[in-house]
């Protein structure tokens, strides 16, 4: 997803963004790559932003997150702040 799309999503969800855009799909794009046979970047994002279920990658069981779920958080969260820090946001 390009970082004009995170933000209409993010302002269709009614609310102001936050965080880096950029940073926001830099991060989708690179776990959708990592995940590339399961997701891609936009079920990342309403994953993450959402939180809706992404069924090929098990991240929710009984309406909590999964062990799949919280690595794909970690991983997601992991490569936000790789962004930020070598892009000097």
């Amino acid at each position: 997803m390009k970082p004009e799309e995170i933000k209409k999503y993010i302002e269709d969800l009614g609310h102001e963004p936050r965080h880096d855009v950029d940073a926001l799909a830099a991060a989708a794009e690179e776990v959708a790559y990592l995940y590339q046979s399961s997701t891609d970047a936009k079920q990342v994002i309403e994953f993450m932003l959402a939180d809706k279920p992404i069924p090929t990658l098990a991240t929710h069981s009984f309406g909590f997150h999964s062990r799949s779920g919280r690595g794909l958080r970690e991983l997601f969260k992991e490569n936000y702040n790789s962004y930020i820090r070598n892009n000097g946001n």
